[in-house]
């Protein structure tokens, strides 16, 4: 079969740092697969600490086009892969499958870094044709034709150790982006570990939830998940099948791609708001639903996340705290500050019947404990006369400004845990017990919320809660 061969060669400069290129090329209607191959100089990884060399990442669009938000997505990897393929029915992880129409494709490429230097890169087309092929109907959409889960996974069993709370892993990648394991090899590695949900949210493409859609493992439920990843900060974006754009340079694309999520229905997080995080960058853009504190072993950096979302509560604004392990590859769980799905956990309170849609809601109720590890410290906030506020609730206050709050404390002999109001700590004592229920009576006369941590030595924390929120006067 012939094959159409189609260059594209240029030096990018300093000044274009942190911007996305498209490279036009038109596909003939006769097409059956297509190759990208992409070099270029002084090569460096993605790691943000890493300076001095160039890293550009890679991506596709079809002939639907490159217009913000509604650009024909085919596919991305990052600066993880030199080359993909595509064809009508298999494609490179990171891909997505399906017609090759004619028109006008794009390769993508995000100038993440630029050395001094300059960057002078190759990218290379291959276009395989077969003479009589079947034409398919262009403006065919192989994302939008992505089945939605259906109600999700029924649990084999009562899903949770401690139920109605659940426990799962909200961000961790595959091979379809920059991590190690297949979709299913995740799935079967968090079922082992435990857990009773997972998001599988790789960067910046939804070829992962393909995959999960071939997917069954009693007991565990799948959320749908995408990191939308741009040179200004990371945010998940859960329970919807769609493609959310990623090339966000200026404040406002930022706030319309929040938009465009939150139109479909999904639940929005900014991801680990820190050092190396990457960092938030437009800090005046918040219309997200609720903030990755711990990101990873706690002390990368987490205590500055973990204050920029309590910056956010001091506004006065009710925003759940969440976490993600940010698990790549088997590798990071035997390495002495390891990584592993569910480790931080998040844990979710979910009295109905465990699905996608009921956890995502009691997460966006703020319905939400966190904890090291699925098998690590566990707390249970509850508050008011009746014990009937938990953790995300908002309770009234009482006219002599008195607080009757309850913890629940399981597995956190020998740390040390302390209720905490926005200005100080208002109650700390060891933990005994791996099973112990403290109850007290606090002043919280001048206090926005109450919420309690657990902390081993050298302040690392173990476990923590949301707030239960008091009305203000």
């Amino acid at each position: 079969m012939p094959i159409q061969t189609i260059l594209h060669e240029g030096i990018f400069h300093p000044d274009q740092e942190k911007t996305y290129f498209h490279l036009p090329f038109d596909v003939p209607g006769e097409a059956v697969k297509l190759e990208v191959e992409y070099q270029y100089s002084n090569r460096i990884g993605s790691d943000p600490q890493l300076v001095g060399g160039n890293t550009l990442d890679l991506g596709l669009f079809d002939e639907r086009g490159i217009d913000f938000l509604t650009a024909g997505f085919r596919g991305w990897s990052g600066s993880e892969r030199e080359t993909f393929t595509i064809t009508e029915k298999e494609a490179t992880p990171g891909y997505l499958a399906g017609a090759l129409n004619p028109g006008t494709w794009y390769v993508l490429l995000g100038l993440y870094k630029i050395a001094p230097q300059g960057c002078s890169y190759k990218v290379t087309i291959r276009i395989t044709t077969r003479v009589g092929r079947k034409k398919t109907r262009p403006g065919a959409d192989p994302a939008g034709s992505l089945p939605s889960f259906k109600g999700e996974l029924p649990a084999s069993q009562p899903p949770a150790r401690f139920s109605p709370w659940l426990c799962g892993e909200l961000h961790c990648h595959t091979w379809h982006s920059d991590g190690e394991l297949s979709a299913a090899d995740l799935v079967r590695l968090s079922a082992e570990r435990g857990l009773d949900f997972l998001a599988v949210a790789d960067h910046n493409t939804i070829a992962s939830q393909r995959e999960l859609e071939e997917i069954s493992v009693p007991g565990l439920v799948l959320i749908r998940g995408v990191e939308v990843t741009s040179f200004k900060g990371h945010f998940n974006v859960w329970g919807i099948p769609d493609w959310v754009d990623f090339r966000l340079t200026q404040p406002d694309e930022m706030e319309a791609a929040l938009e465009f999520a939150h139109k479909r229905g999904a639940l929005v997080s900014c991801n680990h708001p820190k050092p190396y995080g990457p960092a938030w960058v437009y800090s005046a853009v918040t219309q997200f639903d609720c903030v990755e504190v711990w990101n990873g072993p706690w002390f990368l950096f987490n205590q500055q996340a973990l204050e920029y979302w309590l910056s956010l509560l001091e506004t006065g604004r009710r925003i759940p705290a969440v976490a993600g392990s940010d698990f790549h590859r088997l590798g990071e769980m035997t390495q002495v500050v390891s990584r592993a799905p569910g480790s931080p956990a998040t844990w979710v309170y979910v009295p109905g019947t465990p699905e996608a849609g009921s956890i995502l809601q009691a997460i966006s109720a703020g319905h939400v404990s966190l904890s090291d590890a699925p098998d690590g410290p566990f707390l249970d906030l509850r508050a008011g006369r009746e014990m009937s506020a938990m953790a995300g609730d908002l309770l009234s206050r009482s006219s002599e400004g008195n607080l009757p709050v309850q913890v629940h404390c399981l597995r956190g002999a020998r740390c040390s845990l302390r209720i905490l109001d926005q200005r100080d700590v208002l109650l700390e004592r060891k933990v005994i017990e791996d099973d112990e229920l403290i109850s007290v009576e606090l002043s919280v006369m001048d206090s926005l919320y109450v919420r309690v941590e657990l902390r081993a030595e050298e302040q690392q924390l173990k476990a923590m809660t949301n707030p239960v929120y008091l009305q203000q006067r």
